[in-house]
Formats: C-alpha cells, sequence, structure tokens
C-alpha cells in the first residue's frame, strides 16, 4: 500500500511571502499583522492571530492549503 505524503519543504519558510504562489489578498493582510514570511506565522501561535484585525477566515484557509501544498500542516498549532 502505497502513502501519498508530502516531503516537508522546510526552505519556503525562510523564503519571502511576496516570493510565495499565493493571492494578493494574502500577502497584504499577512503584511498588515506584521508577517514577512511563513516561518513567522507558524512561530506564531494562531489563536493570537486570530484576534488580529486584518485576519479573516480566507487567509487561514489560504495559509491551510500553503501549508498542506508543502507538507508542513504539522507546523501550525490551532
Amino acid at each position: 500500500m502505497e502513502e501519498n505524503l508530502q516531503q516537508p519543504n522546510y526552505i519556503i519558510l525562510s523564503v519571502p511571502l511576496s516570493e510565495l504562489p499565493v493571492t494578493e489578498t494574502f500577502l497584504l493582510r499577512s503584511k498588515l499583522m506584521g508577517f514577512s514570511s511563513l516561518g513567522e506565522i507558524v512561530r506564531t501561535d494562531l489563536k493570537v492571530v486570530s484576534g488580529f484585525e486584518d485576519y479573516s477566515e480566507r487567509w487561514y484557509f489560504e495559509l491551510i492549503s500553503l501549508l498542506e501544498r508543502n507538507g508542513l500542516i504539522h507546523l501550525i498549532s490551532a
């Protein structure tokens, strides 16, 4: 039986968000919340992030999608 596990892409954590395949809305909201890389986001408690004025569920779902596509979903603390 073959498992379909995504190999974690840890390099992406230090890449500026502006260089990642994300929407302009995700970039803007991330910047307004003070994030410039995916690493900064995953090191922050998402319960705290969800209280930020510029947080939205759409932003959160795009974050989850990006993490899943790169095998990094295990890095978030919901």
